[in-house]
């Protein structure tokens, strides 16, 4: 068999030649039969907000925009609102 993935749906063969075939196979074992869906963003609201909270002031806002794929403007509300709740916690 080796690394001709022709045997493969188109899908799974995209997956095969991505992740390998073990992996291929293993995504068909547990998800055959399902219509999924992926997120267009990656990470977590949760996540993000704790990251620019860690990073404001060390990186610009337009670097974590990037990486996260917002825009400026959203990565600069994101710090308004960390910046309020810091100032709401501490009344």
């Amino acid at each position: 068999m080796g690394n001709d993935f022709t045997q493969y749906n188109e899908i799974y063969r995209e997956m095969a030649d991505l992740l390998g075939n073990a992996a291929a196979l293993k995504i068909w074992n547990r998800y055959s039969g399902l219509t999924i869906s992926f997120p267009r963003q990656l990470y977590s609201k949760e996540y993000v907000r704790r990251y620019v909270e860690e990073n404001e002031g060390i990186l610009k806002p337009a670097e974590m925009a990037r990486k996260f794929g917002l825009s400026e403007r959203r990565v600069r509300q994101i710090i308004h609102e960390v910046r309020d709740k810091k100032n709401n916690d501490l009344i």
